[in-house]
C-alpha cells in the first residue's frame, strides 16, 4: 500500500485508480528489467519509485495514445539532466 506520495495524488495523474495502478506497475516493471541489464543493486522498491515519478510528473501517463495531463517538456528535461548527473558521480 502505498502512503507516499498516496493514492489521491497520483489519480489525477492517471485519470483513474484502475489506470493508475496500471501505469505505477508498468513503470515498475520498466525499472525492474533496466536494474537486471544494469546490475543494479538499488533495494529501493520499484513500486514506490514510479509511484513518486508519477506523483512529481516526472513519467506521464497515455490513455488510448493521450495523455492525461499534458507533458511539461522543461520538468521532462530538467530531470533529464538531473539523472544523467547523478549516474556520472555514481
Amino acid at each position: 500500500m502505498l502512503s507516499d506520495p498516496n493514492v489521491k495524488k497520483i489519480v489525477p495523474k492517471a485519470g483513474n485508480r484502475y489506470q493508475a495502478a496500471l501505469a505505477i506497475a508498468k513503470r515498475a516493471r520498466d525499472i525492474e528489467n533496466r536494474r537486471v541489464i544494469e546490475g543494479d543493486t538499488n533495494i529501493e522498491d520499484a513500486v514506490d519509485i514510479a509511484a513518486k515519478e508519477i506523483a512529481d510528473e516526472k513519467v506521464y501517463v497515455k490513455v488510448d495514445d493521450e495523455f492525461v495531463i499534458e507533458p511539461d517538456i522543461e520538468k521532462i528535461e530538467q530531470y533529464r539532466k538531473e539523472s544523467i548527473v547523478n549516474e556520472i558521480k555514481e
